[in-house]
């Protein structure tokens, strides 16, 4: 059984911890650590949306947790494992797209491996550089819900705030360094 964690201002924490910092409130404080599993299925999980939307960023910083994807496809309830499966898949498409700019923040880039794109009749990765297979994994992702939405902007949303993200440290480790 996957422990869950409910608490918005604890996986907030958590997230921050792992270098997703760009969610508030930022004084979330962390009582203990999230261990990978939970972390995952609970954002897969939870109803905030900008929380599932961060699974994007959390395989593009940590690409080391891609194999607990398939693991939790079976456990989590089917909303829940339609979300991991697209957001991961963002991830995927995202970091093809652009790992030259991911690359001027990041040390090394371990290649997140493409686990569903046949499965969900979505292109390969590298068509494009991964362009045509996110535009169609927001159509597949808005045909999940009863409810029309626009997941390109949301997954390309993620994106642009992680590079926020790492032109805002670095500026702040650059004033640092100058001082």
């Amino acid at each position: 059984m996957i422990s869950l964690v409910h608490s918005r201002e604890a996986l907030v924490a958590e997230l921050r911890e792992r270098g997703v910092d760009y969610l508030t409130p930022t004084d979330a404080r962390l009582d203990q650590p999230i261990d990978d599993e939970s972390l995952i299925a609970s954002l897969a999980s939870h109803p905030d949306p900008r929380l599932r939307q961060a699974l994007i960023a959390v395989f593009l910083l940590q690409p080391h947790l891609a194999p607990f994807v398939p693991r939790l496809q079976n456990k989590l309830e089917t909303k829940a494992a339609q979300e991991l499966t697209a957001f991961y898949m963002a991830a995927v498409y995202l970091q093809s797209m652009w790992r030259i700019r991911l690359s001027h923040y990041m040390e090394s880039i371990t290649e997140l491996p493409d686990y569903f794109s046949v499965e969900l009749g979505l292109p390969h990765v590298n068509d494009e550089y991964g362009k045509v297979g996110l535009y169609e994994l927001a159509e597949w992702h808005a045909n999940q819900s009863p409810y029309r939405f626009n997941h390109l902007s949301e997954y390309e949303g993620v994106a642009d705030l992680l590079f926020q993200s790492f032109k805002l440290r670095r500026r702040r480790n650059e004033l640092a360094s100058a001082s």
